[in-house]
């Protein structure tokens, strides 16, 4: 049996340079203890949406706006330059005096919150609009933290009381019991489309969920692949994350445009910062597919019909 590197969460924080994405970091996790309490009392309440729209155009969830305030309230201004969320409109924009830019969907999957799990999803980049930094969270019985950054991949949970590093690293491909999840009917398909799900369901077993951050960790612990072929996700803080996420994993994805050009994450530009406060750009959405390097292969191999 392989001894972990990182034996504790800690081990691996102090490994990260510089100092203030260190901190960006630990504040983020230690943030994140304290949304279940905001979760169970959004369960227990008796209304569920604020009554109005996001910018995005969905009815917007009482948690959703409560979830974001939380981290806004929290995080240290000298830690960002900018921190953006899901619920961001040109009202509520946090400027900060530090050298990084926060981007979170800081709970993902609200809508279905009484039937499964919610997870967030946060894209730490540079000023130069490079990723530095992913973390996922999933708000199961227990906390599970996903992080990766330019010294790797990490797992770890938090069971209540205190941390603990599941795994230190990651290889999810080639895949091995494979599950997949790709979002939207399968009628509305493209000829293309429909059969890379075809060949996915002779390789592994479907298990979509509704939720991105569970739905990926399905594909990181069982290996697989995960996707919405429509523009349904949003592109800065859920799928550029997770394909660099995917990049620490052996993984691999891509993005698809509105034009239906797939962009793999090495090839995708760095993110204009002048631009994050622009509703439209920030919200943007594409479509995407993430998971073991074997399966996306196999979307490629078919032919463009």
């Amino acid at each position: 049996m392989s001894i972990k590197k990182y034996q504790t969460i800690d081990s691996y924080l102090e490994e990260i340079q510089p100092d203030s994405l260190r901190e960006i970091l630990r504040e983020l996790i230690t943030i994140s203890l304290d949304v279940p309490e905001q979760i169970l009392t959004f369960i227990l309440g008796k209304h569920d949406y604020s009554g109005t729209i996001n910018v995005s155009g969905d009815d917007q969830l009482s948690l959703d706006i409560a979830t974001q305030e939380l981290f806004m309230q929290r995080l240290s201004t000298h830690l960002y330059s900018l921190l953006l969320g899901e619920e961001t409109d040109e009202n509520n924009i946090m400027k900060g005096t530090g050298e990084f830019i926060i981007l979170g969907d800081f709970i993902d999957g609200s809508s279905i919150i009484r039937t499964r799990s919610p997870g967030a999803i946060v894209n730490i980049i540079n000023k130069e609009g490079y990723t530095v930094a992913a973390l996922t969270v999933s708000f199961t019985l227990y906390l599970r933290f996903d992080l990766a950054t330019e010294i790797g991949f990490i797992q770890f949970i938090h069971d209540g009381d205190a941390f603990h590093v599941v795994r230190d690293s990651l290889d999810i491909s080639p895949s091995k019991n494979p599950v997949f999840g790709l979002g939207g009917k399968y009628n509305n398909h493209s000829a293309k489309q429909k059969l890379f799900v075809d060949a996915l369901d002779i390789k592994g077993k479907n298990r979509y969920g509704g939720c991105m951050v569970q739905d990926m960790n399905n594909v990181f612990e069982k290996t697989g692949v995960f996707g919405y072929f429509a523009p349904k996700l949003r592109f800065i803080y859920e799928i550029i994350p997770y394909l660099y996420i995917l990049s620490k994993v052996n993984g691999d994805g891509f993005y698809i445009t509105a034009d239906g050009h797939e962009i793999k994450f090495e090839d995708i530009k760095p993110l204009d910062i002048n631009k994050l406060t622009k509703m439209h750009y920030l919200h943007q959405r594409a479509g995407f597919v993430g998971g073991s390097k074997d399966l996306i292969e196999l979307w490629f191999k078919i032919e463009n019909l």
